[in-house]
């Protein structure tokens, strides 16, 4: 993709505070709650981890090597239906978006690991759940899909990414494709301190740990970060045997056997520097401004092991911006993550000759 429609992209998500994304490079300039600041090259660093995204996946999946996977997560662990049961009684300020009356959504979870080809379960890597509510109204964000009636919450197991800003995520895959990730980080600290921090946590269990978007959104008219806790008896507790996808097995013996519940909640932003919008690798302090309870998630008892609904696992698309207007995604990462996903989206489905569409029903199993 051209820089050119970058910029367009990004003037678009930046549509509400372009006044003060033009301010954000005046010295001594402090951004205030919620607002967003454009960095410098922004849709030429765009531009370039696309490409570099979508040129190492024609090289993981030359031709004849079938199905083409996600550049990211593209090992899962399982998907599960589940219900996202907003609850009754919520503060005002949190009433927006989904949140506003008590419901009960349909979700398509999809539980993953985070490395950019699948491994054995015993390396350690991220771990992530993305979260698909369906039946939700309101015009979507995406005009390509402003008929669909679906919202997408993407979390991993860490409060912080590994990158500040798009200039550094561009130095991460030219360090990825030049085979010095190790020395990059080295030299950085700061992210290598968030690197292990994402990958430093004994996952055996990926339904059984908490999850957080990382980067934020809006509510309404505030800046907020999502994350997910999980409610059961069940530790996360290692199998007795180890084996390269037992992560996967752990989760379909527990969904197999019982239901399985997590608590939604809301992070509110209650200051601009301490709680930046732009710097994801910035933890939000939880003391300051703790996860409120705005939802609960109930995986039910059910199979997911059948042939047709993994394929249908793997046919979906997730992406921050499947979303309505009151939970529109902030920061430059989820402005990069506008066009990136998309362009991904549509590479791997034409490459496996599968329409890109979000789903608007269950298919039977």
């Amino acid at each position: 993709m051209h820089a050119s429609i970058c910029a367009a992209a990004i003037a678009c998500a930046l549509s509400f505070h372009s006044a003060h994304a033009q301010s954000g490079n005046k010295p001594g300039f402090v951004p205030g709650l919620r607002q967003e600041v454009a960095e410098p090259d922004e849709a030429r660093s765009i531009a370039e981890i696309q490409r570099r995204s979508i040129e190492r996946l024609q090289r993981q999946f030359p031709d004849g090597k079938r199905p083409v996977l996600r550049d990211a997560h593209p090992k899962a662990h399982g998907l599960v239906l589940a219900e996202f049961i907003v609850l009754d009684g919520l503060p005002e300020e949190l009433r927006r978006g989904v949140f506003a009356k008590p419901s009960t959504y349909q979700a398509l979870i999809r539980f993953s690991a985070g490395n950019v080809e699948v491994q054995p379960d015993t390396i350690p890597q991220a771990a992530g759940m993305a979260i698909k509510l369906l039946g939700v109204e309101g015009e979507k964000l995406l005009q390509r899909e402003r008929n669909a009636k679906t919202q997408d919450f993407i979390m991993i197991n860490a409060p912080v990414f590994f990158v500040s800003n798009l200039k550094e995520y561009v130095g991460v895959h030219e360090a990825m494709d030049e085979d010095r990730l190790l020395e990059f980080f080295q030299a950085r600290p700061r992210l290598l301190q968030a690197i292990a921090i994402v990958r430093g946590q004994a996952i055996n269990n990926p339904v059984q740990v908490r999850y957080w978007s990382m980067t934020p959104y809006l509510l309404g008219e505030r800046a907020v970060k999502f994350g997910a806790k999980p409610l059961s008896r069940v530790a996360n507790e290692p199998p007795a045997e180890l084996g390269p996808d037992f992560k996967r097995e752990v989760i379909i013996k527990q969904v197999s056997s019982e239901d399985v519940y997590y608590e939604f909640g809301i992070q509110l932003q209650a200051d601009p520097t301490s709680m930046p919008v732009e710097d994801p690798v910035v933890r939000w302090d939880e003391e300051v401004s703790p996860f409120q309870r705005v939802a609960l998630i109930r995986i039910p008892k059910q199979d997911i092991t059948s042939e047709s609904w993994v394929r249908f696992g793997e046919n979906l698309s997730f992406t921050p911006w499947h979303s309505i207007a009151d939970h529109r995604p902030l920061g430059s990462n989820n402005r990069a993550r506008l066009n990136i996903y998309e362009a991904i989206s549509d590479f791997r489905h034409k490459m496996n000759g599968v329409v890109t569409q979000e789903p608007t029903s269950i298919p039977q199993r």
